[in-house]
């Protein structure tokens, strides 16, 4: 899986021909660094800037799998979420302004990740229709408040059927198939997207050897950076 993601993002990369590409060593040095490398992660409460009120649920559950497989170590998701929601925070908005060094102190985690999203949409052209997700991921560190690393991310997915030739037909089944989308297996694809870029962790045999592979959209690393100012 992870190789063929690799493989994408380098054909993706390859049909962007105007955008600069950096390695992860470029573009997360400090990831790389002994004294700055986090080891575990913490998840604060997802920033939903879309109107779909289960967003932020759907994206919790497909995070911590692809950011474990990276090699690092993800804070139960659903455990820290029922404390934030015990002090009644429950969007993560509410917390940008503390420093990182708070959940140092509180839950004991190297690294933050603040995650944005930013589209899930759907979008009807006659009888074409997708579905798109679009997220935002910030890591922070819990040492200097320092961002580790950053990535934004959107996929568009087809929702339109094969041609039935009776337009009317087709009409209603877009509908119905858009209606009906899942948007787990999607958020999944962005999530497995974007973590392609994040520099191996501790617990992924690969760790400190993934320098100089060239998957990172400058472009990507800093609107991600943006969508949190």
């Amino acid at each position: 899986m992870k190789f063929k993601l690799i493989a994408i993002m380098a054909f993706t990369l390859l049909m962007i021909g105007c955008a600069e590409v950096e390695t992860k060593m470029q573009a997360y040095p400090k990831m790389y660094s002994p004294t700055e490398k986090p080891v575990s992660m913490l998840v604060v409460p997802v920033i939903n800037k879309t109107t779909a009120a289960e967003a932020s649920d759907l994206i919790n559950a497909t995070l911590t799998v692809p950011f474990a497989d990276s090699g690092y170590y993800v804070l139960p998701i659903s455990i820290v979420s029922d404390i934030f929601k015990r002090e009644g925070i429950v969007e993560g908005s509410q917390i940008l302004g503390l420093p990182a060094s708070v959940f140092k102190t509180n839950f004991g985690a190297d690294s933050v990740l603040y995650i944005t999203i930013n589209k899930w949409d759907t979008n009807y052209i006659v009888i074409a229709a997708n579905v798109t997700v679009g997220m935002s991921y910030v890591l922070v560190s819990t040492a200097d408040n320092s961002v580790l690393w950053s990535y934004d991310q959107e996929i568009a997915v087809s929702t339109s059927p094969q041609s039935s030739g009776f337009i009317l037909l087709d009409i209603v089944q877009t509908a119905i198939n858009t209606a009906l989308t899942d948007y787990i297996p999607i958020a999944r694809q962005v999530n497995a997207a974007a973590v392609v870029t994040i520099p191996y962790g501790k617990y992924h045999p690969q760790v400190g050897q993934d320098g100089d592979m060239e998957v990172v959209l400058k472009n990507s690393r800093e609107k991600a950076l943006e969508q949190t100012d």
